[in-house]
């Protein structure tokens, strides 16, 4: 089993100069008596006493070819389960699809190792208004409050786990939940998308959506396990497939010329399994460190959410809209390209980095272009809601070049005018999409 470990510390508050610690902690247990010093106020009349917890967030990945075929073998011997999660309930939570297609799977595969799990679906569709099958209009607070309500009527215990299987909408239902029952219950993620694999399932942060806008109500909350077996894509579709790659394309972008290419050497081997596997690990490997050193620079949060401030806008938008939704890796497409022309404006970088943008999306079959139905008006107000938006501006993460992020001393988060998110969209619905993209078939992207 390949394994990565993801870690991370959270710190609520720091204690400052003048606070006093007493017997309390001194001594923890013993009898504690007051003096004057511990009960006087500063200079300026006020009493103050700080409190603080450093929590770690560690999560490891597995990720196998046949991982889930021989999960009975790997769920003991390499901790796929937490031991303590053995002697109590647990809850599998998955969607209808791919309830059909793995549900009874894992079941027997529980029950064989002495697994006590009751299975909880979600409602999805074959064919939704993505016209792909989905759930992302499942991802409600109506449903989180559904599924708790199931979890505490049916019993847990602290040592309980919720077992998310399904794509990134699960993996981040499935954490949420986990991070608000008990204040904090075990989580392992079972993730079968290609989404899922390279970017969902392998973050901190969990959410449902609101009708307000995309992933506004979570946590930032650690699965103790994300196990990861791309033999799992052959049910996907293509079009899942590259809305997946699309992330990785993000990763690539703001730092590493060599996953471009890699990604682009085999952009007809989208059905071939040790190519993918090569790509989920390539792309986990990019990314765990923004997780890992999340506090230490910006940029390991700029990074992740590169082209993500239009790309929920958008996304989020043409889910009102009476025409096809967006996947969300084909958001991200879109707002890659628009965060490039953005940069361009900004006299940042050249046309050919934003001309290298376009390419690498069109040429893995990815759409670059917002859809022309929706309103520049309705974007810019839709951006209000990134979480980043300060001072009535959007704020993001820009490139200078493939591989490079723009940064002035340490800092790579830019505030963006709006009549700059104004020019780029119009910028980009001018855009006539390549009808031939083997012209570009030998344009490669410098390492340097």
């Amino acid at each position: 089993v390949v394994g990565t470990c993801v870690a991370a510390r959270l710190l609520f508050s720091t204690p400052k100069k003048g606070s006093n610690e007493n017997d309390i902690l001194k001594h923890p247990g013993r009898t504690v008596s007051f003096t004057d010093r511990d009960l006087c106020c500063e200079k300026d009349g006020i009493w103050r006493r700080m409190f603080s917890r450093t929590r770690s967030l560690s999560s490891q990945i597995m990720l196998r070819n046949g991982l889930l075929k021989n999960f009975e073998k790997f769920a003991r011997t390499c901790g796929c389960i937490p031991e303590q999660c053995f002697q109590t309930k647990n809850y599998l939570i998955t969607d209808s699809v791919v309830d059909e297609l793995y549900g009874k799977l894992m079941m027997d595969k529980f029950a064989e190792i002495g697994l006590n799990v009751m299975k909880l679906v979600v409602p999805s569709s074959k064919d939704d208004v993505t016209g792909d099958p989905s759930t992302e209009k499942s991802k409600t607070l109506a449903n989180f409050k559904i599924l708790t309500d199931a979890i505490l009527k049916n019993g847990i215990t602290k040592h309980s786990c919720i077992i998310s299987l399904g794509g990134g909408v699960i993996n981040n239902m499935c954490g949420f939940i986990a991070s608000c029952l008990y204040r904090g219950i075990n989580l392992v993620h079972i993730t079968t998308t290609c989404m899922g694999m390279v970017d969902a399932a392998i973050d901190f942060k969990q959410a449902v959506n609101h009708c307000c806008g995309k992933n506004l109500l979570g946590a930032y909350y650690h699965a103790t396990k994300i196990l990861i077996d791309p033999t799992l894509l052959s049910t996907q579709s293509l079009r899942a497939i590259r809305n997946g790659i699309a992330e990785a394309i993000k990763h690539g972008l703001c730092h590493s010329p060599d996953l471009i290419n890699f990604i682009l050497s085999g952009r007809d081997k989208l059905r071939d399994a040790d190519y993918l596997e090569k790509l989920i690990k390539m792309t986990v490997a990019l990314k765990v460190p923004t997780l890992t050193h999340y506090e230490s620079s910006n940029f390991n949060e700029m990074c992740p959410q590169y082209g993500h401030c239009v790309a929920h806008a958008v996304e989020f938008l043409s889910f009102k809209s009476k025409g096809r939704a967006l996947l969300h890796g084909e958001a991200v497409s879109i707002g890659c390209c628009v965060t490039a022309e953005i940069a361009y404006i900004m006299d940042l970088c050249d046309r050919k980095c934003v001309e290298e943008h376009y390419s690498v999306f069109e040429r893995i079959g990815l759409p670059v272009q917002i859809p022309e139905y929706q309103d520049t008006k309705e974007i810019i107000k839709q951006m209000c809601y990134d979480k980043h938006y300060a001072r009535k501006q959007a704020t993001m993460g820009l490139l200078t070049s493939i591989g490079t992020m723009h940064e002035v001393r340490g800092n790579y988060s830019f505030t963006i005018q709006n009549d700059v998110i104004r020019k780029a969209i119009a910028s980009n619905l001018k855009r006539i999409s390549r009808k031939n993209l083997e012209r570009h078939g030998h344009m490669t992207f410098d390492s340097a």
